[in-house]
């Protein structure tokens, strides 16, 4: 018999293989501007601390009371808890709003007086603090209030805040003693000396007017007890 011929099955071609896409690498996002929710919060949050450095500075940390700093600053109580977790970050807060900027201000003086003679960087430190003191009195109310107390929240305060300004102006005062311009004495009394008396009057301001009727936060007012302060130490 004849053999059966066997036709070989038809071979697929192959599909030809697709071309990859050149994809485009995606730009960035751009951060939004600041939006009115932003600046809302941002002015909440300042709102809050200044009315948190005047309750902690008229009442100390154990006196003031979240629900009273929220009532001060006419927001929720809730929204301290939101910017600043915690009293504590909130008085840290609030004691760096006032110290930073005095500090910076230090440190920019130091720079402008680096050739003065010691009797005349001494009495430019003197009327710098006068003047600060006038423009923050909380400052030394918040000093005094914590100062008080040995707690972890004075040491932080020192450490933070006050041991710089102190190191920045004792080597003038120690200059001021040995070329004689002030009489022998340690730097640290004369630190607390200064301080105390540039400050005492704008942080007792109530007072102040009630023993003489005058406005110790007049311009002149101001001016005059940074002189006297100065011719005080300065003899």
């Amino acid at each position: 018999m004849p053999r059966a011929s066997v036709k070989a099955a038809p071979q697929k071609r192959a599909k030809p293989k697709a071309k990859a896409r050149a994809t485009k690498p995606k730009a960035a996002r751009k951060s939004p501007p600041p939006g009115p929710s932003t600046n809302k919060s941002t002015a909440t949050r300042e709102k809050i601390i200044r009315a948190a450095v005047d309750a902690f500075a008229t009442y100390g940390f154990d006196g003031a009371s979240t629900r009273q700093i929220a009532a001060m600053a006419g927001e929720n109580q809730g929204l301290i808890t939101y910017h600043f977790s915690s009293k504590e970050n909130l008085w840290k807060a609030a004691v760096d709003s006032v110290f930073n900027t005095m500090k910076q201000e230090l440190l920019d003086r130091a720079q402008v007086l680096l050739d003065a003679d010691v009797r005349t960087r001494l009495r430019l430190w003197i009327i710098f603090m006068a003047r600060y003191a006038a423009r923050r009195p909380e400052q030394m109310r918040l000093m005094v209030q914590e100062g008080k107390s040995d707690s972890p929240r004075m040491q932080w305060l020192v450490d933070t805040h006050i041991r710089g300004p102190f190191e920045l102006v004792a080597p003038t005062i120690r200059a001021a003693i040995e070329e004689g311009i002030i009489p022998e004495a340690p730097v640290l009394h004369y630190f607390y000396i200064i301080v105390g008396a540039c400050s005492l009057i704008f942080s007792s301001g109530p007072e102040v007017r009630a023993l003489t009727g005058d406005d110790p936060f007049d311009e002149k007012t101001i001016e005059a007890h940074a002189e006297a302060v100065a011719n005080l130490v300065l003899r």
